[in-house]
């Protein structure tokens, strides 16, 4: 696979990496609970091992979030503590994110789990799995963009039959759906690599629905669907948004994702003249999510 490819499936062409290291149990112990009591989730604060000394490493796509943190961790001074920032080159960055991807909540109800963990992975009680290979943090499940939407399609078991996924990446929304009464799915994604490993998943599943390698702006479905999703960035959204609620059946539901919080005014704004109705706001750190009906 040449960096070229990788690139055109939104893999970020900058990653950070924040390391906080100590001899010192205790100390980490105390950094953790620093961090959280900060927003990061347990599923971000990835355990590590550097030379013989015990870690804590944050990646983020923006450095600006881990240089705070790299100077808030330098004021405080705890005895033990080293903190290093740096930048990562892609290639390191796409070797080190299967090595620290773990099983994590996606929602209420299911676990996302790396197909290479599967053997160390210990079901919990009531809840479901899917499997997952991927070299995009928004395949994984653990982008908020995609835990917003795919808690979406959870609440709303039982009130869609069809499924239609725009921007399906790895197929994780379509396989969402599938685990919750979807009979048919259909998922499009503009990068070949993006379908290839969305049938790996379906393959690693046992779960399977139709996806194609299609551009949005020119793709021109037969029918139209119980419950639409559309994990996208506001721009395209809000350009494609009259289509979009075209994929729609009248009184079906339409999520939309992909949103930064400086941008919800925006989309909102943008949506209000569309023939829907804003059923739920779901807000993360730093990106929103919404479920609209369409009108009948």
């Amino acid at each position: 696979m040449s960096l070229q490819a990788v690139f055109q499936e939104r893999i970020p062409k900058t990653v950070y990496q924040c390391r906080i290291e100590s001899d010192n149990e205790t100390a980490l112990v105390t950094a953790r609970a620093v961090l959280l009591s900060l927003g990061f989730q347990q599923e971000e604060l990835i355990a590590a091992s550097v030379k013989g000394r015990a870690a804590i490493e944050l990646f983020d796509e923006a450095g600006e979030r881990l240089e705070r943190i790299e100077g808030l961790f330098k004021r405080l001074k705890l005895a033990g503590i080293k903190v290093r920032r740096q930048k990562l080159l892609p290639k390191d960055w796409l070797t080190l994110w299967k090595q620290h991807w773990r099983p994590a909540r996606l929602t209420h109800e299911i676990d996302v789990v790396p197909v290479w963990y599967r053997d160390k992975y210990k079901p919990r009680r009531g809840r479901d799995v899917i499997l997952m290979d991927t070299l995009l943090s928004f395949g994984t499940g653990l982008h908020e963009t995609t835990q917003l939407l795919a808690q979406f399609i959870e609440d709303s078991q039982g009130s869609f039959k069809s499924f239609f996924d725009i921007g399906t990446g790895t197929g994780i929304l379509a396989l969402v759906a599938l685990k919750n009464g979807a009979q048919e799915a259909v998922g499009i994604d503009i990068g070949a690599l993006s379908v290839a490993a969305a049938r790996d998943n379906m393959k690693a599943n046992n779960l399977f629905f139709q996806v194609r390698q299609a551009d949005i702006g020119k793709y021109r479905p037969k029918k139209v669907y119980d419950f639409v999703a559309a994990n996208l960035v506001t721009e395209d959204l809000i350009k494609h948004g009259p289509k979009i609620v075209g994929f729609v059946k009248k009184g079906g539901l339409l999520g939309v994702s992909g949103i930064s919080l400086d941008n919800l005014a925006r989309l909102r704004k943008a949506f209000a003249s569309l023939p829907l109705k804003c059923l739920k706001v779901s807000k993360g750190k730093q990106w929103a999510a919404l479920l609209y009906q369409a009108k009948m």
